[in-house]
């Protein structure tokens, strides 16, 4: 009499097409592991900036109801890089924006870059602006800026790796 003995296929033993998606593993389990990299490290978790009212020069968007240049977006990813911002405005107007990073407290500001909408209520921009590790990111209407904005929200897209 013979018995039946079933195997359960392991991950790593489970072949798998990269030839259509970017990937680099042929097998189901590295797939795996390149899905949980890149969903930790390519999502950005929500870093978002607005400012109610009319926006003049200099000043800075908010974080929830604190300033950006007090206390901004933490940036807890290494190897970060900005890669687009994102831009809405009540208004249709010219406008500049500019990126910061600070140690918080308003404390070693340093501008990373600066987007300008053009005669339009916002947009998106591809960028690509290397951030520190442990700094915190704030957002103003940039001085050198031709007009005001008006009720604007910010958004930044970043990517980074979990460790160093």
């Amino acid at each position: 009499m013979r018995n039946k003995v079933s195997a359960t296929p392991v991950a790593r033993a489970v072949p798998f097409d990269n030839s259509t998606n970017g990937f680099v593993s042929t097998n189901t389990q590295g797939a795996i592991e390149e899905i949980k990299t890149s969903a930790i490290i390519s999502a950005s978790p929500g870093f978002s900036f607005g400012r109610s009212g009319v926006t003049g020069t200099g000043t800075y968007l908010q974080c929830e109801t604190v300033p950006s240049n007090v206390s901004g977006r933490w940036v807890y990813v290494y190897n970060a890089v900005i890669n687009a911002v994102f831009i809405a405005n009540e208004l249709t107007t010219t406008f500049t924006i500019e990126v910061l990073y600070h140690d918080g407290n308003g404390t070693g500001l340093t501008s990373v870059g600066t987007v300008t909408v053009t005669a339009a209520k916002g947009g998106d921009f591809p960028v690509s602006w290397s951030v520190p590790h442990d700094k915190q990111l704030s957002i103003r209407i940039a001085t050198t800026s031709a007009n005001s904005a008006k009720n604007i929200v910010c958004g930044l897209q970043l990517s980074g790796t979990s460790t160093p």
